[in-house]
């Protein structure tokens, strides 16, 4: 009895030595049954703030100049829009021969309808004939606003900030000039931008983008552009 009852303990204390090696490495650290988990990066959070912004398929922007030269034409846009197709119904804050004014601004298929100053009715024209940026491109899912987030380089981190009732996460990083400029129609191609974005970390969707770089060389100035309004009903018609 005696011996059978050393034998059952001796097997005890083996099976516990067995478990106990396969849980830990040589070294201490454990390697099976549990589970790692890796933080996401900048990246990553940059990839599911794309997600949610093309995911909402309509939006309200806010696009505004700081620190712009005397020879800007596009001081400020604000309206909302679709995109698919990319449309944009709003107000341009513009410089029309050499005066600034408001311009009701509609864009879609690929052409704009613009109420000028002292002009009673929309008039149909291009993008390219007023030398200026389509706006209904700023909402678009390919070569807009939204291929930023997952082209920027150099992602990294910064502060979070308070934003109303929101927490915002800031991210930095760089992007292409040649990305910029499409977009916004002024720039220098050669030269990267540095770009922040403020995202919202309850829901990831972005709220800020902060765009800095040569649009008017040799000086820097800066344009940003606030998002809300996240899949609210919008429809664009040509007047």
């Amino acid at each position: 009895m005696r011996t059978d009852r050393r034998a059952g303990v001796a097997a005890v204390m083996a099976v516990g030595v067995a478990l106990a090696l396969t849980a830990c490495s040589d070294d201490g650290e454990v390697t099976d049954d549990v589970a790692t988990t890796t933080a996401p990066t900048a990246a990553d959070r940059l990839e599911q703030a794309h997600t949610t912004l093309t995911d909402a398929g309509s939006v309200h922007m806010v696009l505004e100049g700081i620190n712009l030269p005397e020879s800007a034409v596009i001081l400020k846009a604000e309206g909302s829009g679709t995109m698919e197709p990319p449309a944009f119904d709003g107000t341009i804050t513009a410089k029309v021969g050499g005066v600034q004014a408001d311009v009701p601004t509609i864009a879609t298929d690929e052409k704009l309808y613009v109420k000028l100053p002292f002009s009673p009715i929309f008039i149909e024209t291009t993008p390219e004939e007023l030398n200026v940026p389509d706006p209904a491109r700023l909402f678009a899912m390919e070569d807009g606003l939204a291929d930023l987030l997952t082209m920027t380089e150099s992602a990294e981190f910064g502060e979070q900030s308070r934003a109303g009732e929101e927490i915002l996460l800031q991210i930095t990083g760089t992007v292409p000039g040649d990305a910029v400029v499409d977009l916004l129609h002024v720039g220098d191609r050669e030269q990267d931008f540095d770009i922040a974005y403020g995202l919202v970390e309850e829901n990831w969707e972005v709220r800020t983008v902060r765009i800095t770089g040569p649009f008017y060389p040799p000086d820097d100035a800066t344009y940003e552009v606030t998002i809300d309004q996240y899949g609210e009903p919008v429809t664009v018609t040509a007047p």
